[in-house]
Order: C-alpha cells, then sequence, then structure tokens
C-alpha cells in the first residue's frame, strides 16, 4: 500500500468500464494501493464479484453501479449514490470501438460512441474535477488511445473521439496544475481486452496489468502516458518522420489488409 499515493488521491476512486479489461485492472491496482472503489459500468453482475474478492483481498470498501454512461441523463443518477464520499481519483476508462467503413455503421452506432467515448469523460470530469480543485488534491486519468495521434482509416470515428480525450486531457492537466489535481491521457495501443477480441493479423499485444502499472506509476508526473517502446516509436515516426498524407496512406493500407 501506497501512503503518498493514498493520500493524494483517496480516500475513493471511481472507475468507468469496471467490468473488465483495462478498468477492471484500475481497479485491482487501485485496491492494491488501498483506495476504496466505486465500479461503474453496465455489468452488475461482474462488478460484483471484482468487488467482493477485492475487498476480502484488501482492507478496502467497494459500491458497485450498474449504469449506461451513454444515457444523457446517467450523472443525475450516478452522483445521489456517491455524494456521501470523496472521490479522490477518477478514472475515465469506459468506451467501445466501430470498425469499418464509417459510412457502413449505422448513425446510431456511432452517436452511442460519440456519447460514451467523449461526452460522458467530459460530464464526469467537470462534474468531480470541480470539487477536486476546490480541495486542491485529486487526479483524473482518461483513457485514451495511440490512435489519437493519427487518422486510422476503418477506425475512423474511433480514433477521431481518443484525439478529442487526449487534447481534453492534456488542455486540462495545464488548467489544473495549480490546484494540485494531476490530469493525465492514457494512450494505450492495443490491449488484451474484450474491445480488441476480434481484431485479426500478427499484432502483438500489451496485457491490461503492463498499461495500468505504467499509467499510475506516472500519474502527477506526466500528463501523456504512451504505454511500450514500440507505441511509443510508432507515434515519434508518424509525427517527425511522415507527412500526415504519408501518415495516412501508411495507416490505411495496414487497417485495409488487417
Amino acid at each position: 500500500m501506497s501512503t503518498a499515493f493514498l493520500s493524494q488521491y483517496g480516500p475513493w476512486a471511481l472507475v468507468t468500464g469496471a467490468s473488465s479489461g483495462i478498468g477492471e485492472e484500475f481497479a485491482r491496482q487501485l485496491a492494491a494501493k488501498g483506495l476504496n472503489l466505486v465500479l461503474v459500468a453496465r455489468r452488475a453482475d461482474r462488478m460484483q464479484a471484482l468487488a467482493e474478492q477485492l475487498s476480502q483481498q484488501y482492507p478496502i470498501e467497494t459500491r458497485v453501479i450498474s449504469l449506461d454512461l451513454t444515457d444523457p441523463n446517467f450523472l443525475s443518477t450516478l452522483t445521489p449514490q456517491v455524494e456521501d464520499i470523496e472521490i479522490g481519483l477518477l478514472v475515465n476508462n469506459a468506451g467501445m470501438m466501430l470498425n469499418g467503413p464509417i459510412h457502413k455503421v449505422d448513425l446510431r452506432r456511432h452517436q452511442q460512441l460519440l456519447a460514451l467515448n467523449c461526452e460522458a469523460p467530459l460530464m464526469l470530469a467537470h462534474y468531480y474535477g470541480k470539487a477536486m480543485r476546490a480541495r486542491k488534491q485529486g487526479g483524473i486519468i482518461f483513457t485514451s488511445s495511440v490512435s489519437a495521434f493519427m487518422s486510422v482509416p476503418y477506425m475512423s470515428h474511433y480514433a477521431a473521439s481518443k484525439a478529442y480525450v487526449l487534447s481534453l486531457a492534456e488542455s486540462m492537466s495545464y488548467e489544473m496544475r495549480d490546484a494540485n489535481v494531476a490530469v493525465q491521457a492514457l494512450c494505450p495501443g492495443y490491449t488484451e481486452t474484450e474491445m480488441t477480441a476480434g481484431i485479426k493479423g500478427n499484432i502483438k499485444m500489451m496485457t491490461p496489468t503492463e498499461v495500468v502499472k505504467e499509467s499510475l506509476d506516472n500519474l502527477g508526473s506526466k500528463f501523456t502516458v504512451i504505454n511500450g517502446a514500440n507505441n511509443r516509436r510508432q507515434v515519434w515516426m508518424m509525427r517527425k518522420l511522415f507527412s500526415r498524407k504519408r501518415a495516412l496512406e501508411m495507416v490505411g493500407k495496414m487497417m485495409k489488409k488487417n
């Protein structure tokens, strides 16, 4: 248990998308650091099992809230259930991905992606960021993606949503630093989660454990965390060595092949 981490980001962490993947791993590693947990996602059964396991393993409290973050009124459902506790760390992790040419995906699905990937993180960061700023303490993590740094054909709307999150997080990190509130844009590449389970091709994936550890190890010191040396190299090359047109062509061919 890290006393310094708990003092800065405790006593409670709210983690969205906590029923699997990176969100579940955030819950595990934050519990190990001694933070109480509010787990938010749609699948209550998975979160309840995780909460019971972690509360038995560590001396923490947990709350499970089954919630659809694409509902425009989700905040009014969430906040009364946690108004008696202090959220010191917000992990905006919930998200969805759409694959294929943008015009072949139903518009309603694009609207859901926009609500989950962009609107919900904004609403939560706005609400809890004000409280953290008033206390002059806390942290906010946004799960973005390496795709935020480039245009990605066949994942066009997903990449655009993550570019929004990246820009929002980086800008907020500047605005909030004078209030002792750490804001981080976490930018994983391909990671072993439910979201990437159907992706084909010879792609080496990171584990959620690696991704989350790097995020938490750098919270408060780096406002942008690109996970893994290969991903950092890829982003550097796409931004420094190639024009946007050339990068678009390269990524487009790779995505079409995979």
